[in-house]
């Protein structure tokens, strides 16, 4: 297999960090969209990524410190592995590294680590006599007190929006939203770790495969894909009750490199035409203060109520290779939102919530 390499691009992101998930690269004291942001701001450093057809299959951070090459998040698609897509990633990095005039690249290796080591060992790599010394200048996270606190509000609507059915925007692109069969456990990753990866969506992304693929094929669930120009831009995901009277929008959202280019209010629109049937009597959608600083404003332009609020505990999301989110204080929603006005929120009943 040979593969096309090229350097990452702002829609890569999503991808890759799930490729590095998959491939057991990420930790939770390391945050990938962090790294990447890092990487792609030095003029001396670079994320490879090797293509083979549309799909990504293999990764590597390469870079240089005016003297020697280094290597990072050196990754194949598990699915792949030991087909020697291992080997061309590095040869591409290896020849970034010649074409920028340098002598010689190393690399770190934890010493349980015999795979990868017997792996750099059948490319030539050899062992030499440092050591190796390191300051962390950010603290070691304290893993006890990871849990985040959150205002969860939960929105209703109890009656089809009286206007005309959503229609695609004229923005110059060929924009469609179209019903998904169940997604594999990979795509689906791909679609709620991007969209979700700057807002703190936990729940599904430190599921194990098994679990993912389990939820993805429950009863009454429904997934929509948002694509302009033939990309992936967003997804929506719904889950009708048995008899299809309660319907509620999941989760909602564009990928970055999507938001603000005048597809938001579409999207949500048509995402609520989808779940209107005949037989419905209620939709209903949460969303938190860890959301994007619109999403409750529009949610509620587009016709929801809020109608229960609750505080829920979400897991350390750093298990999950995010960071922590900001303070509550900081979490930049407008002031007049619901979440700003405690006394309007504190009159909103008590909720059993849902996993985000």
């Amino acid at each position: 297999m040979a593969l096309h390499v090229r350097p990452v691009a702002d829609g890569d992101i999503a991808s890759v960090i799930a490729l590095w998930g998959a491939a057991g690269l990420t930790v939770p004291h390391n945050d990938p969209f962090a790294d990447i942001k890092f990487c792609r701001s030095s003029s001396n450093a670079e994320i490879l990524l090797g293509i083979d057809g549309q799909e990504l299959v293999a990764t590597v951070m390469v870079g240089h410190d005016g003297h020697r090459g280094w290597y990072y998040y050196v990754g194949v698609d598990p699915r792949l592995q030991t087909g020697g897509l291992g080997r061309e990633i590095m040869s591409a990095a290896e020849e970034w590294l010649k074409e920028r005039g340098v002598g010689k690249a190393q690399l770190m290796i934890r010493s349980a680590n015999t795979k990868v080591k017997d792996f750099y060992k059948r490319l030539g790599y050899v062992e030499e006599d440092r050591l190796v010394m390191a300051k962390r200048f950010a603290p070691v996270p304290d893993w006890q007190n990871g849990q985040v606190e959150t205002i969860v509000l939960h929105l209703e609507m109890l009656s089809r929006p009286d206007r005309e059915p959503a229609q695609p925007p004229e923005i110059g692109k060929r924009i469609v939203l179209e019903r998904m069969t169940i997604p594999s456990v990979r795509f689906y990753r791909f679609l709620y770790d991007g969209v979700g990866g700057n807002w703190t969506w936990v729940s599904r992304r430190i599921m194990d495969d098994d679990t993912l693929a389990a939820t993805l094929s429950r009863a009454g669930a429904e997934y929509y894909l948002l694509s302009v120009d033939g990309e992936p831009a967003g997804f929506c995901e719904l889950e009708r009750s048995e008899n299809g009277k309660d319907v509620e929008l999941s989760y909602f959202g564009l990928l970055p490199g999507f938001i603000g280019i005048g597809i938001g209010r579409y999207f949500i629109d048509a995402a609520i035409d989808l779940a209107w049937q005949p037989e419905t009597k209620r939709v209903w959608v949460h969303t938190c203060d860890l959301d994007h600083p619109r999403a409750l404003g529009n949610y509620r332009r587009a016709g929801f109520v809020p109608y229960a609020r609750e505080v829920e505990i979400l897991p350390d999301p750093r298990l999950a290779g995010l960071p922590l989110p900001p303070r509550s204080s900081e979490r930049g929603h407008a002031p007049n939102s619901l979440f700003r006005d405690h006394a309007a929120a504190e009159e909103l009943p008590l909720a059993d919530g849902a996993a985000r």
